[in-house]
């Protein structure tokens, strides 16, 4: 595409031969119509003669249709041949289409050539030109320098539109959260309320209420100790599976100091929640036992 034709493109918006196609389909579109319309009403009036000459007719055997064309005269003389009306409105439709045709070329010609034309020297010598091109120098050659920058400035800004729809749905499932989040306050908050209803007692209802505060390091620290409990799970199946045990047929698991102590915070946990009764506490046996397997001792 030239200079001039950019221009008038950027300026209306779309190519001047798109406009000039559009007026040819449009005037095309009107007059297959319009022949269309023509063929269903010469056949419209060619049954309305058979019908006339029907009614009129005293003896109907000699005129009536039938799967085939009748060869009465009166029939052909006073009625459209089919065929003829096919035949007939298809030379018209080349007929018009033909000088249809001639008749836009000039237009084309004379359109892209006059109207939608601005000289090339115009152009080309900035005389012409956008409201916002103003201050570009237009006749400065191809830079491929500056286009690789262009290129590089493009891939960050749809970098910039990913990231951007990116944080979009992120801000939508932390909104939810927080609605869920807000929402489970609430209930909390209802169930605390109940007053003399509630099967809670007020040390329970105190505990429950100051433990409706974010949780972002104790979250944390659960990610964190995940991360190392699957590690751990790992490393004991691959030697289950190995079956290393330095000579040992069998392997027992005993708790750390750090799991006794983090059960008993647990169970004195659930506890002051009352999901546990307070003798269950003592009598509970149940510990978070490490991923470490130790042989039994005197094996060796």
């Amino acid at each position: 595409m030239d200079p001039q034709q950019r221009l008038l493109t950027e300026h209306l918006g779309f190519a001047p031969l798109t406009l000039i196609d559009e007026v040819i389909n449009s005037v095309n579109h009107i007059i297959y119509n319009c022949l269309d319309g023509l063929d269903r009403f010469l056949v419209s009036k060619r049954e309305s003669q058979i019908q006339e000459l029907r009614n009129k007719s005293t003896d109907n055997s000699d005129i009536m249709l039938d799967d085939e064309e009748p060869t009465n005269p009166e029939f052909r003389r006073r009625v459209f041949p089919l065929e003829d009306i096919k035949k007939g409105t298809a030379e018209l439709e080349t007929l018009l289409v033909s000088h249809v045709d001639r008749a836009f070329d000039k237009f084309e010609l004379y359109t892209l050539r006059n109207i939608l034309y601005i000289p090339p020297d115009l152009v080309s010598g900035g005389w012409v030109r956008l409201k916002h091109h103003k201050g570009l120098n237009l006749l400065v050659q191809d830079d491929p320098l500056r286009d690789k920058e262009i290129r590089q400035l493009m891939e960050k800004i749809n970098l910039e539109l990913t990231l951007r729809k990116i944080l979009q749905l992120q801000k939508a499932k932390a909104t939810k959260l927080v609605l869920a989040l807000k929402h489970y306050r609430s209930c909390v908050a209802a169930i605390v309320s109940l007053g003399l209803q509630s099967q809670l007692s007020p040390e329970k209802k105190t505990t429950l209420r100051q433990h409706l505060e974010p949780m972002n390091e104790n979250l944390y620290y659960l990610l964190g100790q995940t991360d190392t409990l699957l590690e751990q799970t790992l490393k004991l199946e691959q030697k289950l599976k190995s079956g290393n045990f330095d000579g040992s047929s069998e392997c027992h698991f005993t708790p750390s100091l750090r799991d006794v102590y983090m059960n008993h915070k647990s169970l004195k946990l659930l506890s002051e929640c009352g999901v546990i009764k307070d003798g269950e506490q003592e009598s509970s046996r149940l510990f978070l036992y490490s991923a470490v397997a130790e042989t039994p001792k005197g094996t060796d």
